[in-house]
């Protein structure tokens, strides 16, 4: 398996991306944040990093600047605007959801750029699926804060909660504007399926995804 791509951002000429698997190349010259499950969003210009910033989101209309974002379960997300020519990644696990990482990326996607969410295109990769992601309920009571959780937080007859963290990511996405069909899943499990690194199943690796304009 090599980079894995979402047919809503392959239509675009303009840009290159990939979801990364186990198996994935890092790209060289690849831009990374220290993520630290914040809602930051970092902003690439054209000059070069002195440090690694803490963000856990990248937003640019500088070409040929590869953003990326590591994941182990968690969710990478890349967006795409194309009436402004805007490229973002977003890591999204648990807490980043709860400290709304995509509604903020959202947010600066429209003020700092004048982009709006309703012309963005947005792909959600491989993570931790429904039935693989076993949380506490507290874990739920904090993303409530931030958007209801409803149905995407369930107990099973054994007692285990399980958390979508895909449909939240989703309704979080559609809450801030984007419509329904401009969003595309690559529903893979980072855990139950091959050929991913995967936290809860004990590796301390990550596999990189990314996004850059051409």
């Amino acid at each position: 398996m090599s980079y894995l791509k979402a047919d809503n951002l392959q239509q675009f000429p303009g840009i290159d991306h990939g979801f990364g698997t186990a198996d994935s190349v890092w790209p060289e010259s690849i831009i990374l944040v220290s993520q630290r499950h914040t809602n930051t969003v970092f902003i690439v210009g054209d000059e070069p990093l002195e440090t690694i910033p803490v963000a856990d989101a990248l937003l640019t209309t500088v070409p040929h600047k590869l953003l990326g974002i590591k994941t182990a379960d968690c969710l990478p997300i890349l967006l795409y605007n194309p009436v402004h020519k805007v490229a973002g990644a977003i890591h999204a696990g648990w807490r980043g959801l709860a400290n709304g990482v995509i509604l903020n990326t959202l947010d600066k996607l429209r003020s700092f750029y004048g982009a709006g969410p309703e012309l963005t295109y947005v792909s959600i990769g491989p993570g931790i699926c429904r039935n693989c992601y076993e949380v506490g309920s507290e874990v739920a009571g904090h993303i409530n804060e931030a958007i209801p959780v409803g149905d995407a937080f369930r107990l099973t007859s054994g007692g285990k909660g399980l958390l979508d963290t895909r449909t939240i990511a989703e309704r979080q996405l559609c809450a801030a504007g984007v419509p329904r069909s401009n969003i595309v899943h690559i529903p893979l499990c980072t855990r139950c399926s091959p050929g991913f690194y995967s936290h809860r199943a004990g590796s301390d690796h990550r596999q990189v995804s990314y996004i850059a304009l051409q």
